[in-house]
């Protein structure tokens, strides 16, 4: 069984940041290439780790048409490799996340997947910025500042 709080120390030595580790509520966000932040939420009591990043906000005109595109690209799990689409409610925005168990992954699966999740939501992230510029819709995606502590990549 993986100590997965060591994975993020580790992780954080591999690259540069020797310092990372898991707050008290087991989080951490890493920004990668100044623009992509992902949170790591860790829920040692289930096994269970999150990845989330922020793809973009819900447009306030079209939102019909953009959750149905949303659905369409979110099926069957093909198109966001395992991961999922969500809306949070609250700061109206839409959600990537990705989850596993930690005691499961080793070392470096969890350096793969942290990887091909980052590259997957900037994948997002570009395909909604075309989405809402398709729906006509004169928002843009703004950066939206983080709840948690950021740490850059």
């Amino acid at each position: 069984m993986s100590d997965f709080a060591s994975y993020i120390s580790q992780y954080g030595q591999s690259v540069g940041l020797p310092e990372l580790k898991l707050n008290e509520a087991g989080m951490c966000s890493l920004t990668f290439d100044g623009k992509i932040a992902v949170d790591i939420i860790y829920h040692k009591d289930v096994d269970q780790c999150v990845l989330a990043s922020v793809v973009g906000t819900l447009p306030s005109e079209n939102q019909e048409e953009c959750f149905k595109q949303l659905l369409i690209s979110n099926a069957y799990g093909i198109e966001n490799k395992g991961a999922s689409i969500g809306i949070e409610e609250a700061e109206n925005r839409i959600i990537l996340s990705y989850v596993f168990i930690p005691s499961i992954v080793s070392f470096d699966l969890f350096k793969t997947l942290l990887g091909n999740f980052v590259t997957l939501t900037e994948k997002w992230q570009e395909q909604y910025e075309s989405l809402l510029g398709s729906l006509g819709s004169s928002e843009t995606m703004e950066s939206i500042p983080n709840p948690f502590e950021f740490t850059r990549i």
